[in-house]
């Protein structure tokens, strides 16, 4: 009975139940408010045009201005005949004689004290068998008149037009509630096939995706849109994994190696002090690539969260750090930077991408070598590039050196310093700012890098 009742809320609470109900709703009170208009026309008009034919028999009445009963009798026996009329009429004279058009009359009007009036229409009246009956009464002279009309052939038109209502009402909302179940049955199918399709994911070790339903078209946006998601998310889980098993590697390697000269200086240290020198330099040079390491892997993980901006002077920024670096740099350098260019974001992020970008050449470039950087706009795009003369980048490479702890040239990657992380960095600052970056040759040898970006308007 539990897992009955448990079933039923969770129907109750899907899409197809809900709209289901709300369409059976709105159909039902469409119905009913159409079939309750239908209705209360047709008395309006019955009870217009009942109004309407008694005036005409009132008005034929009064032009008769008769005195005697027998006056009356003849009036009343030429304008309504006696049979199944309709009309039954009760006339008042000043002698205090009264005539009727019938002896239905003279029977009905002998109850006309107990009949009750209808609330909505104060000219209709009701015996106690629920006979209605429409009332109208006039003065001509001294004599009164009373006309009742009986009304039962109309309210039995009425009461056709209500069955019929109510039929066809019964059907339209069966017809109505059945289409309304399979429609929302459709809408709410897709979405039923999605979330199963998501379960099925969580499980599943494939790539697979959403199946893209045809219609509705919301529902077949949501489901491209997860899709691109979780492409998004299986190749942001695949970095972060290779991050992981990269980072790992790269701190294992000098942990062991300051591990194995802290040893050593453990068991030769006191009978050959020599060692201790050596080790403590190796120490200090593995601990400082350490520093850096985790320094730079920081910085990827907070690059997000660094988005105070503001108007910057890139510029002056440009040449500030190229000023801070020159002084450690034996190539010779080349700066071609146009004045008073302004770009809206993080003085922090370009002074990194500027700073890794010719750490990067200075890294790659002979001393004898030069090393350019150039800062321009053209059109509604700033560019900066940094050009250097070094060992280059071979075709097969150019796609990997934003990677994490990719390194150029392995070989020499022992002789060369740095962590591998300095051009992931860049990679991930520019398209941060939805800019982009490319890697192309110098000529005759070496490499260069050019940064674009959208103009900033002010």
């Amino acid at each position: 009975m539990e897992k009955t009742k448990k079933t039923f809320r969770e129907r109750k609470n899907t899409t197809q139940f809900q709209l289901t109900l709300r369409f059976i709703g709105l159909l039902v009170s469409a119905v009913l408010v159409l079939s309750l208009a239908i209705m209360g026309i047709t008395i309006a008009e019955l009870y217009e045009s009942t109004k309407e034919q008694t005036v005409l028999v009132e008005e034929s009445l009064k032009s008769d201005q008769k005195k005697t009963a027998n006056d009356w009798q003849k009036t009343l026996a030429g304008s309504v005949p006696k049979e199944n009329s309709p009309y039954l009429i009760r006339v008042g004279l000043e002698s205090g004689e009264v005539i009727f058009s019938s002896d239905d009359a003279a029977e009905l009007y002998d109850e006309f004290p107990t009949l009750k009036q209808f609330i909505l229409f104060d000219r209709v009246l009701w015996t106690s068998e629920i006979e209605p009956y429409y009332y109208t009464s006039f003065q001509t002279g001294q004599t009164k008149v009373t006309i009742l009309v009986d009304m039962e052939d109309q309210f039995e038109v009425i009461e056709r037009i209500f069955s019929v209502t109510i039929f066809l009402t019964i059907i339209v909302i069966g017809i109505g509630s059945l289409v309304t179940y399979r429609f929302s049955r459709k809408i709410s199918g897709a979405l039923v096939a999605m979330d199963q399709e998501i379960s099925q994911l969580e499980s599943s070790s494939a790539e697979q995706e959403l199946t893209v339903p045809k219609t509705p078209l919301e529902v077949q946006n949501i489901a491209k849109s997860f899709n691109v998601l979780l492409v998004k998310q299986r190749a942001s889980l695949k970095r972060e994994q290779q991050f992981v098993t990269d980072a790992s590697h790269e701190l294992r390697t000098p942990l062991a190696a300051i591990r194995g000269h802290v040893n050593l200086i453990k068991r030769r240290g006191k009978n050959h002090p020599k060692v201790i020198p050596t080790s403590l330099e190796y120490i200090d040079k593995e601990s400082k690539r350490m520093e850096i390491l985790v320094e730079q892997l920081l910085t990827l993980g907070r690059l997000e969260n660094q988005m105070e901006t503001e108007v910057i002077d890139l510029s002056l920024l440009i040449q500030q750090t190229i000023n801070e670096l020159k002084v450690m740099m034996p190539q010779s350098l080349i700066v071609q930077i146009e004045e008073k260019i302004v770009i809206k974001g993080c003085s922090e992020h370009f002074y990194q991408m500027t700073r890794n970008l010719l750490e990067n050449a200075v890294k790659y470039t002979d001393d004898t070598g030069k090393i350019s950087v150039k800062l321009f706009t053209k059109g509604q795009h700033i560019y900066l590039m940094i050009e250097d003369s070094g060992i280059g980048i071979s075709n097969e490479e150019k796609s990997k050196v934003f990677e994490r702890f990719y390194r150029v040239d392995r070989s020499r990657s022992s002789e060369i310093p740095g962590t591998g992380i300095g051009l992931a960095i860049v990679k991930e600052l520019v398209e941060l700012y939805q800019g982009d970056i490319v890697v192309t040759d110098a000529r005759p040898t070496g490499t260069c890098f050019t940064l674009t970006f959208a103009a900033t308007s002010l």
